[in-house]
């Protein structure tokens, strides 16, 4: 089985050919493929296909898809992670890892400390680059669910959101482990601080709306090094990443 693989925003019915234009620079000129290689392809509905370079131009490639050849199940568990905004290449990196660990919503916040603020003339580039991010990350990882990137929204608007979901923070005076947490639910809630932390407002309105702090040991992580701890530690509980 080909080794390539790529995220493709297409149907992908078996039989039909499809022509690429974004990707074919890449498959042309950096892999070197040629007529009847195979490649594989997903396009986030939990399917990988097989497909063959039917057709190379200049500017484009033809893909044959084949069958589906594996299904990825749906989570039992459904993890949400709310990144208070950060700059730049942080914000990529924790993009990056935490969908490779297995995020499936990734929600932007605003906070008070946050040093990044993203204009509305700013969004649909910035979210583009998001998208793209975890596009490849998939394509890496072997995950054939793209996690969704929602608008970015007040810390406030998040934080008095009424569901039942488990709702956990990372909180350094905090005197429980995620470990120490008992739970059946299958929706999680993480809120992550920006740089500077979340202030005592808002973390105060977290513990009114029934965010559990939870402590990550004695070390000070980064914000981004936060997420993809708690991410990993989640995971090893109660996701596909499980211990036992």
């Amino acid at each position: 089985m080909s080794k390539h693989r790529f995220y493709i925003d297409n149907p992908l019915d078996p039989g039909n050919e499809i022509t690429l234009a974004s990707k074919a620079h890449y498959i042309i000129h950096v892999l070197r493929l040629n007529v009847d290689d195979n490649i594989r392809i997903f396009n986030g509905n939990g399917h990988e296909h097989t497909a063959k370079i039917t057709k190379i131009n200049k500017n484009n490639v033809s893909l044959l898809i084949g069958s589906s050849a594996c299904y990825e199940e749906k989570p039992s568990t459904k993890i949400r992670i709310a990144q208070c905004l950060i700059k730049k290449p942080k914000m990529d990196l924790l993009l990056q890892k935490t969908t490779e660990l297995g995020a499936n919503i990734i929600t932007p916040v605003n906070s008070e400390f946050s040093v990044i603020k993203i204009k509305d003339d700013q969004l649909r580039t910035k979210k583009s680059h998001w998208e793209k991010i975890t596009q490849s990350a998939c394509e890496q990882s072997g995950r054939n669910y793209i996690p969704l990137i929602e608008d970015p929204i007040s810390i406030g608007k998040f934080l008095c959101e009424k569901n039942d979901n488990l709702k956990i923070m990372p909180d350094p005076s905090a005197d429980i482990t995620i470990g120490d947490i008992k739970t059946t639910k299958k929706q999680i809630d993480i809120l992550i601080g920006p740089e500077g932390g979340i202030s005592n407002n808002e973390k105060h309105l977290a513990y009114e709306n029934d965010f559990i702090g939870v402590s990550l040991g004695p070390k000070i992580l980064r914000s981004e090094t936060a997420a993809i701890a708690m991410l990993a530690i989640i995971q090893s509980h109660w996701g596909d990443m499980r211990a036992d």
